[in-house]
């Protein structure tokens, strides 16, 4: 293949992992089958089926390993820099106290999982790892811990489309008739004066928006830059669960500024997180794929299956509300962008705030815990 063709197929290709992201927002707001998956779930499919289709002689892979790469540590920090952590803290007590005990189930069931289902693959105490932060900040989490752990592209390909497969039935239940079953465990909701005011879609102010954007994407960069120099000069290498944890840490630090979280950061990240899951999919070898589906399938559905028994469990022991339970167990299994639409189909808008609250909190958590687990898992 000639240099011309390579570059003209490169920029083709680096067009459609920035430009399909925001067709794929377009897309699930205009269609609501479309919106029902989720921009993730179409970003995912469009660069599998892509990197699946193109002759491998043709595909841009390092171009593709690249952006995966960088993708996430600039989003991290963006996604949390727009949180008020500590307004949050005061005024959602029961909502923060639900969120940690699926916390807790989620370590108890992907370290017990880790433990018991070890031999079904290679890279089980990652994917452990990969779980925990999955079910408690999200996927931007999992594919986070995933690379900072060196896990294989096929592994962390693998853990997306299966967690999409039984995430997606589950969210099947939660939108319909979840809170009739939950009903019968749970005690039933009582209003509450919570009203804490954080939002998971905030918009750029059209006052310089464009200034706004590289301010945010420059505290991000500074921020991984920093981590970067930590880890060389404590390690002497830029080890990745060290990077990780210094940007989710600088993450959680810059958002204390009102004038960093008055940048509205969060619509930012979620882009770059939408530019990843184009990434990784197209890296994502279908073959490779059904190959090693069964033994993950199994990891995942025990880790996830056990950790909402387990969060069910605590639930009717401290008297959770039904619904504060419910759209805790949602902002920690997927995080805040499904929180809209389970709390609509449970008939109580006003647990939005609270869910996307502890959705949020859950992407700071979920890179601790993961790598907790990996490190547990991996004695």
């Amino acid at each position: 293949m000639s240099d011309v063709f390579h570059w003209i197929i490169s920029i083709l290709f680096l067009g459609f992992v920035l430009g399909f992201p925001w067709l794929a927002g377009s897309l699930s707001k205009k269609y609501k089958w479309l919106g029902f998956l989720g921009p993730v779930v179409l970003c995912y499919a469009s660069g599998i089926i892509l990197g699946n289709l193109v002759p491998i002689e043709f595909l841009p892979k390092k171009i593709a390993e690249t952006i995966s790469e960088i993708s996430i540590p600039i989003a991290i920090p963006l996604l949390l820099a727009s949180s008020d952590f500590l307004r949050g803290i005061k005024e959602a007590r029961l909502a923060l106290f639900s969120f940690f005990l699926s916390c807790i189930a989620v370590a108890i069931s992907s370290v017990s999982v880790g433990l018991f289902l070890s031999s079904l693959h290679p890279e089980s105490s990652k994917i452990g790892g990969m779980l925990a932060g999955l079910y408690t900040g999200g996927t931007p989490n999992s594919n986070a811990i995933g690379l900072a752990l060196d896990t294989g592209k096929a592994t962390i390909a693998l853990v997306n489309t299966v967690d999409l497969l039984i995430g997606g039935t589950y969210l099947l239940f939660l939108l319909s008739f979840s809170k009739k079953v939950y009903s019968i465990f749970l005690k039933p909701e009582v209003a509450s004066g919570e009203s804490v005011e954080v939002s998971s879609e905030v918009h750029l102010s059209p006052k310089n928006p464009i200034l706004r954007l590289l301010l945010g994407i420059i505290l991000s960069v500074l921020g991984l830059a920093a981590s970067l120099a930590i880890s060389q000069v404590i390690l002497g290498t830029a080890s990745a669960p060290l990077i990780l944890l210094g940007i989710t840490t600088w993450g959680i630090g810059i958002s204390f500024s009102k004038k960093v979280r008055s940048l509205n950061t969060y619509p930012v990240g979620y882009y770059f997180i939408l530019i990843f899951s184009v990434a990784i999919g197209f890296l994502a070898d279908f073959g490779s794929l059904v190959k090693g589906a069964s033994g993950v399938l199994l990891i995942v559905l025990a880790t996830m299956s056990i950790a909402i028994l387990l969060h069910l469990v605590f639930g009717i022991l401290f008297r959770i509300p039904v619904d504060t339970w419910i759209i805790t167990s949602v902002s920690s299994i997927y995080g805040p962008a499904f929180v809209p639409s389970v709390a609509a189909a449970i008939g109580n808008r006003g647990v939005l705030i609270l869910g996307i609250l502890t959705g949020l909190i859950g992407y700071a958590v979920g890179n601790y815990l993961g790598l907790a687990v990996y490190w547990f898992l991996a004695k």
